[in-house]
Formats: structure tokens, C-alpha cells, sequence
């Protein structure tokens, strides 16, 4: 088996040494190389390509968070921050680590002179991250059988409920911020998150969704389109009235706040009347609650794996048949959107459900209509195109992450693609070097909001069969018609 390669960046010799060998107690990690400044990690991550970097925030010269900028717009990788809260002149590093784009906070003290268990589970949670990195060929696959029908209740739900752990913070802000500001539902969040970064990234998620997002107290009633979060070492309980009831966790619990206890909770007091979402996570906190959810007839979505940093929390809930959909991160948030309000599932949505899926999740796609791939890290860019191309004809992939290029390309095969050049992650022209390198040779059309001269050049730069800006909906429909005219 492949191991995944790990790159150290920090500036003490004693942190590298630590780092170094607490990793290479997995043997399917290997460290290979070690950077002191943030210059050092973008030269060492173009000559080494690793799957992981693990980087410290205050350095020398360039610090941690220009080459965090400066590697997911060049040379996007899987980035953990592992560092201390820390403030510099007022400016919340841990924020805006997440902000521009890090993976995943660790603190040092789940590394240094941290617990043999503490210490097991940050390996395993580094692990998992850098196999994000590695050729689905490199990763074990297992078929899961499909979950068997259970009757949903038609009455309409008052609560969402949100678990996430490993790569959650993105994920949720991803959700979140396809969510109108008069979202009828209030939202409940638990996300796997250490104390020291809680309120960085609190702030991160409410800067990232524009909804008002707050810790949940004791003295909380929920409200529609406002996001409570869990607080740490708290597990967060819903009552019948949309009252928070926070407890204590349980005597030597490795994990609190607990997905379970909210999705418990919600089955309890909500019954069929809420909405279940499990996200990217490491182990299967949650998928028993998802299930609790499930039969008492709430709608319950899990991630699918394509778009997961970690695949375990929902795999573990497809596993005991709790989701009664698999939707990819993109269509997460339009459907439930549609379910708060009561509407049905759309025909794209409905073929994701679990009891249609093929065995390993990948929706069979009708070869008797072109399909086309959506790559766009805006929201509304990405439904519009999706919505306008199905009203055409089309069958469409959407993708906000241009770093699963290669796995949407692996599931499906593509007939064109739609991408937006000015990505905020990756350069256009580097997604259709992936893309061509992945042996993609259908056609590409730019669809962007940059100026004339800009997207003239992006062309260029792309060898786009085509471009557009954003807006003109029936001119995307013509000239998306121009690719497949013989």
C-alpha cells in the first residue's frame, strides 16, 4: 500500500523532531521533508508534492498564513495547522488559517506531552487526512448495501441538525452559506473542535455563511435562520419547546460535544419533524443518532465520500442504513433548503437517495444525455449553472472543490466541462492541466464574472473552447450547444 507523505513546516528544530517521529509511529506515513519558513514549505511542496502539510503559524519571513495563501492558490494540498490560540496585533490567527483555506486545527498539546491515547488519535487523524491526497487505486473499497425504504413524515421539520468532526469547518461553512438569510429553521451545529480554536472558529463560520451564527447556552431558544453552536466539553440537547439543555459529558468521554447526543435528542423531542445532516468525520459519532432520526421519519443526509476530507462519521451511518440520502457537499445545502420548506425532492436529488445508489455510491448517469461538469467555488454560481443546464437537457456535476477533480473524473465520464477561471483555491489554468492530465480531452468552456480582457486571457491560458460571462443564462445555453455540433 502507498504511504502518504508528510510535510513538517515549523521553525523549532524540537518541534520538527517531535512531529517527525510521533508521525512515523504509523507505518503508512512518512515525513519527507521539513521546512523552518513559510518560503522553504511552497519550494519543498512544489519539488515533493506531499499529501499532507502540517504547518505552525509564527515563523520568520514568510509566515504560516501567506503560505497557506500562497499553496492552496498554487499548489493546492491538504493543510492541519498545529498550533497554540494565538493573537498578533489583534489579528485571530487560528481564524484566519481557516479562512484561507487550512484543513483541519490541531493544538501542540495533542502532540506534545499529550496522552498514548491522545497521541494514537491525532496520528490517525493526520493519517486520514493525507489519504485525501492519495490515488483512489491506493484506498481499500467496500461496496455498501443500499438502506432499506423508511416512510418520511410529511409534516414540516423545525429544526436542522449539523455533526461534523475532521474537515468539518469547511464543510459546515460550505452548507451554511447556501442557506438564505430567511431560512425558515434553526440550525444546530456540533463540530469536533478543540477548545483553544472555538471561538476563532465561530467567527469563521459566521464570516463565511453571512447567517448569525452563536454558542449555545443554557438560556437558548432557538430561533429560524440563526446557528447554534455546541459549546466544548458540553454535550447540547434539544427539548420539545426549541430549548437548549446542556450536560456535562459522560465520565472518561474521548469526544464532546457529541453528534449522538444532539441527533438523539432531536429523534426524542422533534420526532419525524427535523433534519438530520452528518459531515466529513473521523469515526461514528453520530450515525447512531442518524438512525434514531431516520426511524421516526426525519430526513437524514450524509456526505458522500468524493467530497469528504475523512468519509468515517458517514460512512458509519451508511453502514447502519441511517441516511436516507448520499449527497455530494454542492447539494447539501439546496436540498435542504427545499426540505425546510416542505417542497419534494427534485428529480436530480431523488436519484442520490441511498435505496437508488449503485454500490459505491456513484449515481448511474444516462448516457442517452450529455454530461457536464460544474467546477465554481461560488454557491449561486454553481446552482445557477446546475439548474439552467438541467432545464436545457443536460445531466450535471457540480464540484466547489477543485482538488476532487480527479475523483469526479474517476466516477464519471464527463462529455464537458463548465469552469469558472478566477477559482479563489486554484488557478484555471492549473485545473485544466489536472484535468488534461487525468486524460479528460472533452471540450471546456469559461464561465466567469472577470472582465473582458481577463477572461480573453483566461481563454488563452485554458485552450477553452469557449467563454462567457456570467448572467448571460441563454447565451451559456448557446454556446454550451456550440460543443456538441459536429
Amino acid at each position: 500500500m502507498a504511504k502518504s507523505r508528510v510535510l513538517i513546516v515549523d521553525d523549532s528544530s524540537l518541534s520538527r523532531e517531535v512531529l517527525r517521529r510521533t508521525l512515523e509511529l504509523d507505518p503508512r506515513l512518512v515525513v519527507v521533508g521539513e521546512a523552518k519558513t513559510g518560503e522553504e514549505a511552497v519550494a519543498l511542496v512544489r519539488s515533493l508534492r506531499p499529501h499532507l502539510v502540517t504547518m505552525d503559524l509564527n515563523m520568520p519571513g514568510m509566515g504560516g498564513l501567506k503560505a497557506i495563501e500562497v499553496l492552496m492558490k498554487e499548489h493546492p494540498t491538504p493543510i492541519v495547522v498545529i498550533s497554540e490560540r494565538s493573537s498578533t496585533s489583534g489579528v485571530d490567527l487560528n481564524y484566519e488559517a481557516l479562512s484561507r483555506g487550512a484543513l483541519e486545527l490541531v493544538p501542540k498539546s495533542a502532540v506534545f506531552g499529550a496522552g498514548d491515547e491522545e497521541v494514537r488519535r491525532f496520528i490517525e487523524r493526520l493519517r486520514l487526512l493525507a489519504e485525501t491526497g492519495l490515488d483512489e487505486d491506493d484506498k481499500p473499497q467496500a461496496p455498501i448495501a443500499p438502506a432499506p425504504p423508511i416512510p418520511v413524515s410529511t409534516e414540516k421539520p423545525l429544526l436542522l441538525g449539523l455533526g461534523a468532526s475532521t474537515g468539518g469547518p469547511k464543510a459546515l461553512a460550505r452548507v451554511l452559506s447556501a442557506l438564505p438569510r430567511d431560512f425558515p429553521l434553526p440550525i444546530a451545529v456540533v463540530q469536533h473542535m478543540a477548545e483553544d480554536f472555538f471561538d476563532s472558529f465561530v467567527r469563521f463560520l459566521r464570516d463565511a455563511s453571512g447567517l448569525p451564527v452563536e454558542q449555545a447556552n443554557a438560556a437558548t431558544r432557538f430561533e429560524p435562520g440563526k446557528v447554534y453552536v455546541a459549546p466544548p466539553r458540553q454535550e447540547m440537547f434539544v427539548k420539545e419547546n426549541l430549548t437548549v439543555k446542556l450536560l456535562p459529558p459522560p465520565p472518561n468521554s474521548i469526544i464532546s460535544p457529541s453528534v449522538d447526543s444532539l441527533f438523539f435528542s432531536m429523534a426524542t423531542a422533534l420526532k419525524g419533524r427535523g433534519i438530520g445532516v452528518l459531515l466529513t468525520g473521523m469515526g461514528d459519532d453520530g450515525a447512531q443518532g442518524l438512525l434514531r432520526m431516520r426511524r421516526m421519519g426525519a430526513r437524514t443526509i450524509v456526505q458522500d465520500k468524493a467530497s469528504c476530507a475523512v468519509f468515517g462519521m458517514p460512512k458509519a451511518g451508511l453502514e447502519l442504513g441511517a441516511a436516507e440520502h448520499v449527497l455530494d457537499l454542492g447539494t447539501i445545502g439546496p436540498f435542504v433548503v427545499q426540505a425546510a420548506r416542505g417542497g419534494l425532492d427534485s428529480p436530480a436529488v431523488a436519484a442520490k437517495k441511498t435505496s437508488d445508489s449503485a454500490p459505491m455510491l456513484a449515481p448511474a448517469v444516462p448516457r442517452d444525455r450529455k454530461l457536464i461538469l460544474v467546477v465554481d467555488d461560488q454557491p449561486g454560481s454553481l446552482e445557477t449553472a446546475r439548474a439552467t443546464l438541467e432545464r436545457a437537457g443536460y445531466e450535471v456535476i457540480t464540484l466547489d472543490n477543485p482538488l476532487m477533480i480527479a475523483r469526479a473524473l474517476r466516477r464519471n465520464a464527463v462529455d464537458a466541462v463548465i469552469l469558472e477561471p478566477e477559482l479563489s483555491t486554484m488557478k484555471g489554468a492549473l485545473v485544466v492541466q489536472t484535468l488534461r492530465t487525468h486524460g479528460l480531452t472533452v471540450p471546456i468552456f469559461l464561465w466567469s464574472s472577470a472582465d473582458e480582457a481577463t477572461l480573453q486571457l483566461r481563454t488563452r491560458e485554458c485552450q477553452a473552447a469557449g467563454s462567457l460571462k456570467k448572467g448571460d443564462l441563454a447565451g451559456l445555453i448557446r454556446g454550451v450547444g456550440r460543443l456538441f455540433k459536429s
